[in-house]
């Protein structure tokens, strides 16, 4: 079979030998951004399916990260195509940036700010602590500065070839603050929980908080583990930019964390409720008004019964009831009522 080469550019340089390290991490990197993207696609659809009558604040954040992520993989596509089909046999165009300081850095610390505030608002309300909120806060802020920063200064680059390791404090600002931002928010969360009474005297240990403290160390810790990945496969010397692309794996995908791990936080709601019904085997009815209701099971409870109640609305018919844990972050259900597990 004949190949007409008539039209392939002329004068390119060669390959080199471990061309791999420059073409394999960005492509590794905008397979699983789309992976990560079918999954953040089917939580979006199962968050309004399941939870239509929540705020309409927090239904313009989901929003807002859904319209995020989906432009931010269309621009990894493009990328895509600027690397590997208008720039095939160019090793030069590899080392174009293109795009991927809007979608990898910048778009990725935008929502990773938008996330992490989020988590450091419900810290707040379930602990009243307004240091712990802060630093969570501040961290969020700084890496987001870091972020947007480093992906404007490379952007200005141009290429790789161009990398200026003076900007180097920028880099470690975004992955490091938004690593130790995670780490506080998994920590805080686990504390929070487990220092329930009920959990410290139970043999057994109550189902529906395990999923919970579960489900905040499983989501926090993988994104800080991305986050530190981008930091050394920026900073190592054998691997750091120009000599490699390794960057950009973890860069691409950073951003999906804390996208899919913020709505698997508001659609776990769904399985708690579930459980609980089906656990209890239980009748719930409200009565009262404002913030206080009035529990009732049709069967007894055990006596280290703990429910723990998003601050959001959780009720099976969808009436939008203020829930206990808006001030309580775990409620101790018992006949007669909620009464507070210090």
């Amino acid at each position: 079979m004949s190949v007409n080469t008539t039209g392939f550019k002329q004068g390119l340089p060669p390959i080199p030998q471990d061309i791999a390290k420059i073409t394999g991490p960005p492509y590794l990197g905008i397979i699983l951004n789309w992976w990560l993207f079918g999954v953040l696609t089917l939580q979006y659809y199962l968050y309004y399916l399941n939870f239509p009558d929540d705020r309409w604040s927090l239904k313009l954040t989901v929003a807002f990260i859904f319209v995020m992520e989906f432009a931010q993989t269309l621009m990894t596509v493009a990328d895509g195509f600027h690397w590997f089909v208008f720039g095939f046999g160019d090793v030069n165009a590899l080392g174009e940036f293109f795009l991927a300081n809007f979608d990898s850095p910048m778009m990725s610390s935008v929502v990773a700010l938008v996330v992490q505030s989020m988590y450091a608002w419900r810290l707040y309300r379930l602990s009243k602590s307004k240091v712990l909120t802060y630093i969570i806060a501040l961290c969020a802020v700084a890496q987001a500065t870091g972020g947007i920063g480093i992906g404007i200064v490379h952007q200005q680059a141009g290429t790789i070839a161009r990398w200026q390791s003076k900007y180097q404090p920028l880099l470690v600002v975004w992955a490091g603050f938004s690593a130790l931002a995670d780490v506080l928010i998994a920590s805080a969360m686990t504390w929070l929980l487990l220092r329930s009474k009920s959990w410290k005297r139970g043999d057994e240990r109550n189902n529906v908080l395990t999923k919970i403290v579960r489900l905040t160390i499983e989501t926090n810790l993988a994104s800080a583990a991305v986050a530190l990945a981008e930091l050394l496969t920026c900073t190592i010397p054998a691997i750091a930019p120009p000599k490699s692309s390794y960057f950009l794996a973890p860069g691409y995908v950073l951003g999906k964390l804390y996208s899919n791990s913020f709505l698997a936080m508001l659609n776990n709601r769904t399985y708690i409720r579930q459980d609980l019904l089906r656990k209890q085997s239980a009748n719930t009815s409200f009565n009262g008004s404002g913030s206080r209701h009035q529990y009732t099971f049709t069967q007894p409870l055990q006596q280290s019964s703990v429910v723990a109640l998003p601050h959001t609305s959780w009720i099976p018919n969808g009436e939008n009831y203020p829930s206990p844990a808006s001030q309580f972050p775990l409620i101790e259900i018992k006949k007669g009522g909620p009464h507070h597990d210090a």
